[in-house]
Parts: structure tokens; sequence; C-alpha cells
């Protein structure tokens, strides 16, 4: 008897190094400018506080002069994952189309527990130190919670 199967579909890269790697970097998910406009909304989210921080001046980069983020650059509190520029992210088009195609499904949820924002070189936290963790369970194939 001759078995025959139908050849696989052709991944996107970014969906084969998910695959392998278990992370990848999805390129052209957002503009320049559409990524630029939400980085711009986030430093002015941050300034908001009236705290002293100024997107200008590095030397503004300190936990006096920032709302609580962590040495991870995690900022998981004031509500930040419901603010305007995270849902835009959430909503991006090819965001979602990525996603679907990861799950074979186009009806999504989604969730935000924290922002990230990577300052370089910040001195007056503790060292980031390298955080080992899972987010899957191990013994079950296949992605139940995806991070993007």
């Amino acid at each position: 008897k001759l078995h025959l199967e139908a050849p696989k579909e052709e991944l996107p890269q970014w969906h084969q190094d998910l695959l392998r790697d278990g992370s990848c970097v999805f390129k052209g998910a957002l503009s320049p400018n559409r990524a630029g406009e939400i980085a711009n909304d986030m430093y002015t989210w941050l300034e908001g506080f009236n705290l002293g921080y100024n997107r200008h001046d590095p030397s503004t980069v300190h936990k006096d002069k920032l709302p609580v983020i962590n040495e991870k650059g995690m900022c998981m509190s004031y509500a930040v994952a419901h603010e305007g520029f995270v849902w835009r992210v959430r909503t991006e088009p090819k965001l979602i189309e990525a996603f679907a195609s990861v799950y074979k499904d186009s009806d999504l949820i989604v969730s935000f527990d924290a922002v990230n924002f990577g300052f370089p070189n910040r001195t007056d936290l503790p060292p980031n130190k390298p955080w080992p963790h899972q987010d899957q369970d191990p013994t079950k194939p296949g992605f139940r919670c995806l991070q993007g």
C-alpha cells in the first residue's frame, strides 16, 4: 500500500523560527512610522506622571523620576496594560494575522499583564539578572501561552 502525504505548507521564516527556537522576530509587524507613534505615546505616558522624566534627557531615567518599573523593565501597575498605545499594538492587523496563523484560528483572546520600558545601562536599580522561567507546560505540545 502506497501512502502519500500532501506537501506541507511552507511556513514563513518567523513561524519556522518560532517552532524551532521558541521565539522569533516578526519583521515588518509594524511600519517604522507606526512603531514611532507608539513609542512616542509611551514616552508621553511616562512624562505624564510629572515626576521629572524627560525623554530628551537621559539623566532623568531614574526610579525617582519614573513610575515603578522593575529592573527587568516591566511596568505592571497603573492599568498600563489598558493604555491606548497597548491596545494599538494588540489590534495591529499583521500581529493578529501572525497569531491567527500560529493557532490556525482567528478567534483570539489576548491579555497583557505588563509593558516593558527597556532603558539601557540603568544604574539606579539592581542589575537585571537572568530569570529562568517557562510560560508553557513542557508536557503539552503546541503553544498555549504565546507571548508577543
